[in-house]
């Protein structure tokens, strides 16, 4: 299997499908479990430190981010929300619409990332030590190709 791939009760999971819509859902399910467990060891949780990732390339909108995460708009309101009470990132009102603000990374929320990257690199680690490496850059590949496709 791979990390976050027993249930609960440390049972392996019944094959239920070869479909490919089940597989994806129960894989990204575990494998975001997974890597979910590993944040939650320093506080994080998934959407949090996907929230910080967005905001490393410069401020963005809350439009953007939306976008960005494929979350809901209450839900990314939400999380950036608690990314400013913990001094992680701060808004500014963007520079050319006052009714829009821009979120941008604190330094803070840098190191805090870092940390956060850590933890996942050594999850992917993982799965990586168990797949191999090459399948897990076809599966990268391949998930990479099929995420960029409408339809």
């Amino acid at each position: 299997m791979f990390p976050g791939g027993r249930g609960a009760a440390g049972a392996r999971a019944e094959h239920v499908t070869d479909d490919l819509v089940e597989l994806l859902t129960v894989t990204q399910r575990r494998v975001a479990g997974g890597v979910a467990a590993a944040l939650a060891e320093d506080g994080a949780t998934l959407d949090g430190y996907r929230l910080l990732r967005a905001l490393a390339g410069g401020g963005r909108t809350m439009g953007e981010l939306v976008a960005a995460l494929h979350l809901p708009a209450p839900t990314c309101t939400r999380l950036v929300d608690a990314a400013v009470d913990q001094t992680l990132a701060y808004r500014l009102p963007h520079a050319d619409d006052g009714r829009k603000v821009v979120v941008h990374l604190s330094d803070p929320g840098r190191h805090r990332l870092r940390r956060w990257e850590g933890l996942v690199r050594a999850h992917e680690s993982a799965l990586a030590a168990t797949l191999g490496a090459d399948r897990v850059a076809a599966l990268r590949q391949a998930l990479t190709e099929l995420g960029g496709t409408e339809g």
